[in-house]
């Protein structure tokens, strides 16, 4: 006997998780938390390693690489804001131009009028 085809069920993302700015912000923030992992896990070695030279291991391995791995994360998460802050800007000055090049062709055609009853093209 055939078992019916049953259709698999579909993962489906939150809504504010669909958006690829936020992917990103949420990878960063799992970069930095593995950082983060790193520097426990370099402490955790260094405490428990009483002979000073087999505790630069744990301490060069998992503390400046747990650093550098948090100042990727916050650099990118910089980085990344900012193109956002700029992206915002971009579209708002592109809308102020859009809508002062509007205006002007509508003054110009004689189809609004100046704010005290005057039109442009008499």
């Amino acid at each position: 006997m055939k078992r019916p085809h049953l259709p698999r069920p579909r993962i489906t993302l939150p809504l504010w998780l669909r958006d690829p700015s936020n992917q990103s912000i949420v990878v960063l923030a799992l970069i930095a938390v593995a950082g983060c992992v790193m520097w426990g896990l370099a402490w955790r070695g260094v405490a428990r390693t009483v002979y000073v030279p087999l505790q630069l291991p744990w301490l060069v391995s998992g503390g400046i690489a747990g650093l550098a791995l948090l100042g990727l994360a916050l650099a990118g998460w910089s980085i990344h804001l900012g193109r956002r802050q700029d992206a915002v800007h971009r579209a708002a000055v592109e809308d102020l131009v859009r809508t002062g090049a509007t205006l002007a062709e509508e003054l110009r055609s004689g189809r609004r009028e100046l704010p005290d009853g005057r039109r442009l093209n008499p």
